[in-house]
């Protein structure tokens, strides 16, 4: 998993120091925003939400028991946030704009356009799964499902993305962007 901030940031901020909590949500911010953009598929949806989460932080930082809780706690917020935004409004068909830095990268665009077919939950797993690196276990404590849960919706998101993909069977690998040996 990858670590939000540095561990003595966050026991500066458990200690509400307000100049430690200030540098905390700058350091947060930018990944809490590629998340739920990821997660919800649009930018202002996607903003709504990681601001609320920073808030949260901001406000909640005091309340958290020990630094080493810090990232597990930050993605449960993220999580809890971007499926309240989730809920008030609909997510649209269309992709806004969300692309990996090649952004005019067809092969990409169509990857993202995928990842924005897939239902909310098959999409927060495989999000979690292969953009944040988490494992299947943490997934599970994050969503609070089952483990066996997040197998089954990884599976499924899987071979959804590969029905939805089949074009690029023979070209790529959709969840490594990688191109098999024997297709070069």
């Amino acid at each position: 998993m990858t670590r939000w901030a540095p561990p003595e940031l966050v026991s500066s901020a458990l200690n509400r120091n307000e100049w430690a909590v200030e540098e905390l949500i700058a350091a947060i911010w930018p990944g809490c925003f590629r998340l739920a953009a990821t997660i919800l598929g649009d930018r202002d949806l996607a903003q709504d939400a990681a601001q609320e989460a920073c808030v949260i932080v901001h406000r909640k930082i005091g309340s958290l028991r020990s630094p080493e809780a810090f990232d597990a706690w930050l993605y449960r917020i993220i999580m809890r946030q971007t499926a309240r935004v989730r809920r008030r409004q609909r997510v649209s068909d269309r992709v806004a704009g969300l692309a990996p830095s090649a952004a005019d990268d067809s092969t990409a665009i169509d990857v993202w356009r995928a990842l924005a077919e897939l239902s909310p939950e098959f999409r927060e797993v495989t999000v979690l799964f292969y953009f944040d690196d988490l494992k299947t276990e943490e997934i599970a404590a994050t969503l609070g499902v089952r483990h066996a849960t997040v197998r089954t919706r990884l599976a499924r998101s899987r071979a959804k993305l590969r029905h939805i993909l089949g074009d690029y069977e023979d070209r790529f690998d959709p969840m490594t962007g990688e191109t098999p040996q024997h297709a070069v």
